[in-house]
């Protein structure tokens, strides 16, 4: 892309520039705001310090500069910003529209690491320009950060202190490398930021690989602002520099700037795991979990009778481990062949290759299919062409799966792997999966919950029409309708999740959505594909918050009551290598108290917005890390364990085992539904959707099950010690099977009895399976709290009937069932009444079910709508039913997940 960068000539937005050129970018111009008449501007947004070396710095770099003086003042100081006439972020928006009309750039290159308040202005002009933020340094660690710019030749001078341990005769006009260790020092013994981030001190850049002279400091003046004697504050302004030329590269040195695939370089690392031990390394984590793994294998019989000769491979492995350098070996990496193999000086081979007990090759070097730019630029060789690993049994879950899903024979196993003859590069996908798609009627209707805290669940709105745009618009008045009519605004919803029939018309999808979700801080979403019927284009849910409006008399204790319900959303449009930038209409996190909802966070590379190579396996620990350090963000302890309950979409039953692998490998505190859909964004394997609670640790767990007439109910819960928050993952299944375990090679028989006996399911049963998971959600609910809310609906239902004289007490107590097209609101006069009263709780129930092998869809339906009926007085319970093409494992029809949180 074209780009301008914003300068204030310090090494934070020269050192961006570096990366925006390493990752292909063309920087065209320079542009910078500077105050008038002053040496510096007491400013939040820009440093003005050193301005008067922007236009040497310029020249120094051979572009045009674009430069403007700030008049406006910080007007707007809120975590969000509206645009103001008077504020400086208004003089911003003018200089890059300036740039933007003549020099036809599209994206705009900022410096910003930590500073919210920069970023949400920065990003908030360059929505409104239409053009992108390239902030590369973004919630980089700053130590890390430090020494890169060092390494990498960036030559700056400190010109301004203003933090405790730092001087201004001591340190102003010394370079980053020659305080490099006294900003470490400071930042043990004071909490100093080294790179400056908090104000402690700025630079200005003389030289870096893009200069094409160096600049030389002639003379300098130094300002004492403040003479504090514990704290000084001190400055330099520039009175002569010049440029030099550079000296000629005689010694063959070469800058090595990463780019972006050598920040996800440590996914192999174990920093990620909360469970693993630290002294452990990737290799012998690998080993451990390959030899628990080839135990529960072997002891499930008719599995090794389908897989001897393979489980002897395996057996016989086990004693030669193998570390991975670069990239986790996954079901469908690429096999080696003799051309990817050309030399020790390239690619070494940690077992011989002659040998059976190993198929697998670590590239260490630029050898295989990278491009050679990609190899110039990068530390790492992530462009190579990588073998298969190792534990492909463990992936899959069980051995027979490992072959088949392979497409290898027990021969293939055992060959020497430079012998195959598939060309270098190919990936070797599973055994092919046929997709299923629903082509029975699908009739959910729409409905909300709302809890006396404000929770408002809703679900089943569905959007059939003729056009995926039609049946989008008409879904999203659905959901306008529900929010207006239960006084909630679109601003209100926290969460959405699209369920469509094509993922290929997301563009358009996505269109639609922005004209109703087009403002400030959106709420967070998943969008996925699903098996539906022809007529349904689209399925939503959406939870949405809202403090009542009540005041008991203690002003403290509301006043915390609110800040424990502010709603708090990070919306981060820039491009970064901290996590995927949302540039659509959805943020990546909202948090409402202790609750924190995620964005559905598929394996996109940061840096360059694409998905990362190699398969199943690093693209599960790269969405993983998304999810840990977007938790990090929306608060300081943050991490993965906090996540209380999660969905895991793959689009094929042999992903499961990794992706649970993975997970677990993490966190055991969350529980986990895996569900394979036909396809997710951008050709991803893996999607997660989760949310988390701060307090995640004061959760108990529990697993139980029961046997509802010849079918399998298993229950995983979760809650909290005070009980107002519980999540439930629920499967019913045909007969008793490992929860990993996916067969491929079924019998006629096996599947033929599964289907049959699944889709005999009656509505009682379903009923009884309901109040099962109802009751587990409910257990332990404080009988005097149910009983106080009961009460409190009969007064209200007494004072309803005084109001309505022309109600009977029956109507008022039971009122009508208006049914509606499916889809619609049809329910909302049943709401209006039972529903308006929030004092009970409410409960979202989400069921997924195996498309050919499952109950009549109006069947389910109807035994949902009438479960709901009949515990209107004890629970609010609004439900969604969505097509699979495949759960957990091969025995199960039914996966339901119940959330309830106050």
């Amino acid at each position: 892309m074209r780009v301008v960068a914003m300068v204030s000539g310090g090494k934070d937005s020269c050192y961006n520039m570096m990366q925006c050129v390493a990752e292909g970018h063309e920087i065209v111009a320079l542009a910078n705001l500077h105050p008038k008449d002053r040496d510096e501007l007491d400013s939040f947004m820009y440093q003005t310090v050193g301005h008067m070396g922007i236009e040497i710095l310029a020249s120094a770099m051979g572009l045009p500069l674009y430069r403007r003086e700030t008049k406006g003042k910080s007007t707007q100081t809120g975590k969000q910003y509206v645009p103001t006439d008077d504020d400086e972020v208004e003089d911003l928006y003018s200089l890059l529209e300036t740039c933007k009309n003549e020099l036809h750039v599209e994206a705009v290159a900022v410096g910003a690491i930590l500073s919210d308040y920069q970023r949400v202005r920065v990003e908030n002009v360059c929505s409104r320009l239409n053009l992108i933020s390239l902030a590369y340094l973004w919630r980089r660690d700053q130590t890390e950060l430090l020494q890169e710019m060092i390494d990498c030749q960036v030559h700056a001078i400190i010109i301004k202190v203003a933090a405790l341990g730092l001087v201004p005769d001591r340190h102003l006009g010394k370079s980053l490398r020659e305080m490099q260790t006294h900003l470490l020092k400071m930042r043990d013994k004071y909490g100093l930021n080294v790179c400056g981030e908090g104000g402690e001190y700025e630079t200005f850049t003389l030289d870096c690989p893009l200069f094409k002279q160096r600049i030389v400091v002639e003379d300098i003046q130094t300002i004492i602002s403040s003479a504090d004697p514990i704290c000084p504050v001190g400055y330099i302004n520039f009175t002569k520099l010049t440029l030099h030329q550079k000296e000629p590269n005689t010694g063959g040195d070469v800058v090595f700037v990463k780019k972006s695939l050598d920040y996800i370089s440590d996914l192999n690392e174990s920093t990620y795991s909360d469970l693993s031990d630290p002294d452990f390394s990737e290799t012998e984590l690998e080993l451990i979990e390959k030899e628990t793994r080839l135990r529960e294998s072997l002891s499930q019989n008719e599995l090794i009778s389908r897989s001897n000769s393979f489980g002897r491979h395996l057996a016989t492995s086990s004693s030669s481990p193998i570390p991975i350098v670069t990239k986790s070996a996954s079901v469908d990496e690429p096999i080696p062949t003799a051309s990817s193999i050309t030399g020790s000086a390239s690619l070494l081979l940690l077992a011989n290759a002659n040998q059976s007990t190993s198929t697998s090759a670590l590239v260490l070097g630029g050898a295989g299919g990278g491009s050679s730019a990609l190899q110039a630029n990068s530390c790492c060789g992530f462009g190579s062409s990588h073998p298969l690993g190792s534990s492909t049994a463990a992936v899959c879950g069980s051995l027979s799966l490992a072959i088949s899903s392979l497409g290898l024979s027990t021969t293939q196993c055992n060959n020497n792997a430079a012998t195959t003859t598939m060309p270098a590069g190919i990936t070797q996908p599973p055994s092919p999966m046929k997709y299923e798609r629903e082509f029975r009627p699908l009739a959910n209707q729409a409905k909300a919950a709302i809890n006396a805290k404000g929770w408002m669940w809703l679900a089943g709105i569905q959007g059939c029409a003729s056009s995926m745009e039609k049946g989008m618009e008409q879904a999203l008045d659905t959901l306008r309708e529900l929010c207006h009519t239960n006084g909630y605004d679109l601003q209100d919803l926290c969460f959405t999740t699209l369920y469509v029939r094509s993922i290929a018309e997301y563009p358009a999808l996505n269109s639609v959505y922005l004209q109703s979700f087009g403002f400030h801080n959106p709420p967070t979403r998943v969008c996925v594909e699903c098996p539906l019927p022809d007529d349904c284009h689209v399925i939503m849910e959406a939870i949405a918050y809202r403090a009542p409006a009540t005041h008991s008399g203690d002003d403290s204790e509301e006043t915390q009551t609110l800040l424990n319900g502010r709603r708090n959303t990070m919306h981060v449009q820039g491009i970064s290598h901290w996590a995927p930038a949302n540039i659509g209409p959805y943020s990546q996190s909202t948090r409402i108290g202790d609750i924190t909802y995620i964005s559905g966070q598929i394996a996109l590379v940061p840096g360059s917005m694409t998905i990362i190579e190699g398969g199943i396996r690093p693209q599960c620990k790269l969405t993983l890390r998304h999810i840990s350090r977007i938790a990090q963000a929306m608060n300081a302890q943050g991490q993965l364990r906090d996540v209380v309950h999660g969905i895991c979409f793959v689009t094929h039953p042999a992903f499961i085992g990794e992706a649970r692998r993975q997970w677990e490998r993490r966190t055991t505190n969350a529980i986990m539904d895996y569900i394979v859909l036909p396809a997710l964004p951008r050709d991803a394997l893996v999607e997660w959707q989760v949310w988390a609670h701060t307090h995640n640790d004061r959760f108990d767990y529990e697993e139980t099950g029961c046997s509802v007439s010849d079918y399998t109910i298993s229950i995983r819960r979760r809650w909290n010690y005070e009980n107002n928050c519980a999540a439930i993952v629920c499967y019913v299944a045909t007969g008793l099977a490992s929860s990993t375990t996916q067969l491929t090679q079924l019998s006629d028989d096996v599947l033929g009895n599964h289907c049959r006996l699944a889709q005999s399911l009656s509505a009682e049963n379903l009923d009884e399976i309901l109040t099962y998971i109802v009751n587990r959600l409910l257990k332990d609910y404080p009988i005097t709290k149910r009983q106080r809310l009961l009460e409190q609906q009969q007064q209200q239902q007494q004072d309803e009937l005084k109001a309505n004289s022309t109600a009977t007490p029956t109507e008022a107590l039971t009122p009508p069932i208006v049914q509606a097209a499916p889809g619609g609101a049809g329910d909302q006069q049943q709401q209006s009444s039972a529903d308006a009263n929030n004092t009970l709780p409410a409960i979202h129930l989400k069921l997924f079910y195996q498309v050919n092998a499952a109950p009549p869809t109006d069947l389910m339906l109807q035994a949902l709508h009438n479960f709901r009926r009949k515990c209107q007085e004890m629970a609010s319970i609004v439900y969604t039913v969505l097509p699979a093409c495949s759960l957990h494992n091969f025995s199960t029809f039914l996966s339901i997940c119940g959330v309830r949180h106050e």
